[in-house]
């Protein structure tokens, strides 16, 4: 008799599968519609911009899952993480565009890269004066410096280096910028973060360039691709399998690493309550500088596949505002502080932004909504901020503040 009672009171909500099913249903009939004002609005013209949208929001996610790890660890707001993904992309810019380089430049860059490769391995060795991790340091300072010094880089290799460059980087600013703050009113981290953020525009006006930049590595995956969808030929480029590809494979990693490892459960625990944790043994500060290494060389994935996407990068000034600040959007909207949610937010935001507007484009009748995209992002953040403050995928903030 209670199994039955407790059957009845557990109703399904029915609200949420009738919502999609009823957007599904206009979605068909906007495309039908669509292709009846013009034959040119067809099946590979929707697949195109489907798969664009899935594109861009796996590189959305990429750059959200940084905000929402560091978030989710020390409740920042890290407004300089756009800036991280601007020098990921100059760093691998150069490495594949300046190899091979002079030896005393190869080694100072070899330096950079050893010690992000070793904060690696610090990962399962505790501590960096480990033997272990010496002489993988000393072993990769040796390879690098030699290939960087003999070798032009691929897209892939100068990926790999930019990433533990900006991981460095990541750190570096933990340390510097917020480690100091960690006692402080949190408004005052906030601010910190927003100037952190200025500098690196202003260094990388002066240290990279100051105008937009090609960025066309030699590779297979930008090579055009051609696929026969409904009898019509879609127009495309292999990027549109790698960057989902990449993504999903950082991705995957990132929550094995998370799970799986002790120091990845040290991270749970410092998320829950940091203080508890310390008194547990877990080394707050270690977790939190991995935290930004992580997030940061996520960062640094996500410029490279943007710069090969897009096939150039625009100036530092503006070239990590947009990007960084329409992924944080979408950690707010997946649920900030939730793996998943910044997943879940980067693919809508990516949908919200290219395949809404190829449902609505330019006719005869009607101009399109290509001008607004880029508000796309925060109307939805200020929606579902209204509706469900959590996120789609977050749990109750109320309980961690």
């Amino acid at each position: 008799m209670s199994a039955i009672s407790s059957a009845v009171k557990r109703k399904v909500n029915w609200v949420p599968p009738a919502v999609g099913l009823a957007l599904l249903g206009l979605i068909v009939w906007r495309m039908v519609y669509l292709h009846g004002l013009n034959p040119n609005f067809n099946a590979s013209f929707f697949a195109g911009a489907f798969l664009r949208s899935f594109q861009l929001g796996s590189l959305y996610a990429l750059i959200a899952l940084g905000y929402t790890m560091v978030y989710g660890i020390i409740r920042l707001i890290n407004f300089a993480h756009g800036e991280v993904f601007m020098v990921g992309a100059f760093a691998a810019y150069f490495l594949f565009s300046t190899t091979p380089m002079a030896w005393p430049v190869a080694i100072v860059v070899a330096l950079v890269v050893t010690y992000g490769f070793m904060q690696i391995l610090n990962f399962w060795r505790g501590r960096l004066t480990d033997p272990l991790v010496l002489v993988g340091g000393a072993l990769a300072f040796v390879a690098v410096s030699v290939a960087l010094a003999s070798t032009t880089l691929g897209w892939l290799a100068a990926m790999v280096a930019s990433m533990f460059i900006t991981g460095v980087l990541g750190v570096t600013i933990d340390r510097v910028a917020y480690r100091p703050l960690r006692g402080a009113p949190r408004n005052s981290m906030l601010i910190t973060a927003i100037a952190v953020s200025f500098f690196l525009q202003n260094f990388g006006i002066l240290a990279f360039s100051n105008r937009q930049t090609p960025f066309r590595p030699p590779s297979f995956w930008t090579q055009p691709l051609q696929v026969q969808v409904a009898g019509e030929t879609l127009f495309t480029s292999w990027m549109i399998v790698l960057v989902p590809l990449v993504t999903a494979v950082l991705v995957v990693s990132l929550t094995l690493f998370v799970t799986r490892t002790r120091l990845g459960k040290a991270m749970r625990a410092t998320a829950q309550d940091a203080e508890t944790a310390r008194m547990m043994g877990v080394n707050v500060d270690r977790v939190i500088a991995t935290t930004f290494l992580l997030g940061s060389m996520l960062a640094a994935a996500a410029a490279v596949m943007w710069g090969m996407t897009f096939g150039s990068i625009n100036q530092p000034a503006i070239f990590g505002i947009l990007p960084g600040i329409k992924a944080f959007a979408a950690a707010v909207i997946g649920g900030i502080g939730s793996l998943p949610g910044a997943v879940v937010g980067g693919v809508l935001l990516g949908f919200l932004e290219n395949f809404l507007t190829a449902l609505f484009p330019r006719t005869a009748e009607f101009p399109g909504i290509t001008e607004y995209k880029d508000t796309f992002a925060f109307l939805a953040m200020i929606l579902i901020l209204l509706v469900r403050p959590s996120g789609i995928v977050g749990e109750d903030l109320s309980e961690k503040v």
